[in-house]
């Protein structure tokens, strides 16, 4: 198991860690963020002359929602990821499976944050840049049956629920997911089990961690508690 960096555009990413519930404040938030960043502002009016030609943030907020706005910002980089340049329009498709695994975490976090977006995010891009440099990868991280199992062992939400899957990942990949399940039904914290791991595991999980935190640039990327 690997996690490698992503060059991960910030303005965006930071938006996906910020609570942007449908309320005044945060959206006044959003318009100011875009108008700011003139990258971003120009890239916003470009992806959508469709709903306002001139550029008006919060009247294409009023049409297309915080999501709308997300979803198409994230299919623009990454189809200019794939094919080396901004498109005139959008292909959505891009982000269907983002969305998909961000439903599949929706019910373990907190609502008006985007972590479990921002986690399929990287790993999309992440796997992307790292075909472009002639390296497979494996589409196992997608996969997260298994930390939902260990998720439904409680029904405590999260904020950062990127960094706790993450967590639970890693600790399946070393243990296994049955020994996990009897840590947590003996009362275990994640910090007692992580306590179990070889050197040469907690060292695996601290730069994949390490990895995926410069990608979103965040520093804080430990979950080591019942959450």
């Amino acid at each position: 198991m690997e996690y490698f960096f992503a060059n991960l555009p910030d303005d965006f990413t930071h938006l996906l860690k910020v609570n942007m519930q449908s309320s005044g404040k945060n959206f006044s938030e959003l318009s100011g963020h875009i108008i700011e960043r003139r990258g971003m502002y120009l890239l916003f009016r470009q992806i959508f002359k469709d709903v306002d030609t001139s550029g008006n943030v919060e009247k294409v907020l009023k049409s297309a929602g915080w999501h709308g706005i997300r979803d198409r910002f994230s299919c623009l980089y990454i189809e200019n990821l794939i094919n080396g340049e901004y498109p005139s329009s959008v292909k959505t498709g891009n982000c269907y499976g983002i969305l998909g695994f961000e439903d599949l975490l929706k019910p373990f976090a907190i609502g008006g944050y985007s972590r479990g977006f921002l986690l399929g995010f990287y790993l999309k891009m992440s796997s992307i840049e790292q075909n472009l440099l002639g390296k497979s990868t494996s589409s196992s991280n997608f996969y997260i049956d298994d930390v939902l199992e260990i998720l439904r062992l409680s029904s405590a939400r999260t904020v950062k629920i990127d960094l706790l899957v993450i967590l639970i990942k890693h600790l399946i990949y070393f243990l296994g997911l049955d020994v996990l399940k009897g840590h947590i039904a003996n009362g275990e914290k994640y910090e007692q089990i992580y306590e179990k791991l070889s050197e040469e595991q907690k060292l695996l999980m601290v730069n994949n961690f390490l990895a995926y935190g410069s990608s979103i640039n965040e520093k804080e990327i430990f979950v080591m508690d019942h959450v």
